[in-house]
């Protein structure tokens, strides 16, 4: 019989550790339609060396936090790595319990539980370590009235949980890149208590002789609250070229290479961002030219969307006979903000239409359309 795990309800929130958090702030609030709900006192912030801005859409919430002097753990953070995902929480039913289950699984803590008033209520939370690199899981008990804000807010603004233009309706999963995922497929499974649901590896030698690159994919999952990680490594021939080494090399260390958010229309969505100075990753046009014949041999039946609508708006679509899918990827940040050290997370965009898969029709396509045959 399995142990139990930590008891997760659902992602709570994402933590982003930034330079500056002016330009997330509009980047989030004017292109995604974030709510800008609270934001750190001002004794907080000369305590912790920390000011941490907090973003709501819909049930999803973001804390963009930035080092005010010497003493924050976000500069600790920017010291080694770009900016991005630093901590990734999870609502939980009791953190005490949670803890206990940690610990019989071998989690490695990296503080106490804490108490701390947030709002009218209060938070039980505490963190452990990770193999994905600096990045750390918090586990957080919502007691009370705290209007989604976390300890040591105040509000900046009522939040409107209907106020949601490109209708997101939830993380559908988050991807890390690393030099090699049995470490983290293995804390996955054996301290988190989370099962294998797919995996996929992919070379593109035959397609680029002498130049392709590979990688292989595992996706891990919580089966009582749908929460999903898939977990990227480099595949050799030429391991130090492929984009998942590339990432490593370029964000200092293993990471979070995305956040895909799932959404309920995912041309609106597009189009919405575009509107709003988004950018998003090319697709070149030899995709689209081969994409009905493979969504045809892959038995995709009944589109939501038309193929010139999703050509139109650099859509990508996958599937198989039980369902398809969309996704549409967002440029990662060093491009989006022309800064570097802005680092390399993006967001995806995610429409499931009985498709439970993650795209990997999409790996191989791309290569395709992008390496045509002589």
């Amino acid at each position: 019989m399995s142990r139990p795990g930590p008891g997760i309800q659902k992602l709570h929130s994402l933590e982003l550790s930034v330079y500056d958090a002016a330009p997330w702030l509009v980047y989030l609030g004017r292109g995604f339609g974030f709510q800008y709900v609270g934001v750190t006192t001002g004794s907080v912030i000369e305590a912790t060396g920390t000011r941490r801005h907090l973003l709501a859409c819909g049930d999803l919430a973001l804390i963009v936090q930035e080092a005010v002097h010497a003493g924050s753990a976000v500069r600790r953070y920017l010291e080694k790595h770009p900016e991005g995902v630093s901590r990734v929480n999870f609502l939980v039913e009791d953190v005490v319990r949670a803890e206990e289950q940690l610990l019989e699984r071998n989690a490695t803590p990296v503080d106490l539980i804490r108490e701390e008033p947030a709002g009218s209520g209060r938070w039980r939370h505490i963190a452990i370590a990770t193999p994905i690199g600096d990045v750390e899981f918090g586990f957080v008990q919502i007691e009370g009235q705290t209007g989604m804000l976390a300890p040591g807010m105040e509000a900046r603004a009522a939040f409107d949980p209907a106020a949601n233009p490109l209708g997101m309706t939830g993380i559908d999963h988050l991807t890390a890149n690393t030099r090699t995922l049995m470490p983290v497929i293995a804390f996955y499974e054996h301290v988190m208590g989370f099962t294998r649901q797919w995996n996929v590896s992919f070379h593109t030698e035959d397609i680029r002789p002498g130049i392709g690159s590979g990688l292989k994919s595992i996706a891990m999952g919580d089966s009582s609250s749908g929460i999903r990680f898939a977990t990227n490594e480099p595949m050799r021939p030429r391991f130090e070229q492929s984009q998942i080494q590339l990432y490593v090399d370029m964000n200092r260390g293993p990471g979070i290479q995305h956040m895909a958010i799932a959404v309920a229309d995912i041309a609106h969505a597009v189009e919405h961002c575009r509107r709003n100075g988004i950018q998003f990753m090319l697709t070149p046009a030899a995709y689209y030219e081969k994409l009905p014949g493979r969504l045809a041999s892959q038995g995709v039946t009944g589109l939501a969307h038309s193929m010139d609508e999703i050509a139109r708006l650099g859509i990508l679509a996958d599937g198989d006979r039980s369902g398809h899918l969309y996704q549409a990827f967002c440029q990662d940040q060093a491009v989006q903000f022309r800064r570097p050290h802005a680092g390399p997370l993006f967001i995806e965009f995610i429409q499931r239409c009985g498709s439970q898969r993650f795209g990997e029709g999409n790996f191989r396509a791309l290569f395709e359309a992008s390496q045509p045959r002589d």
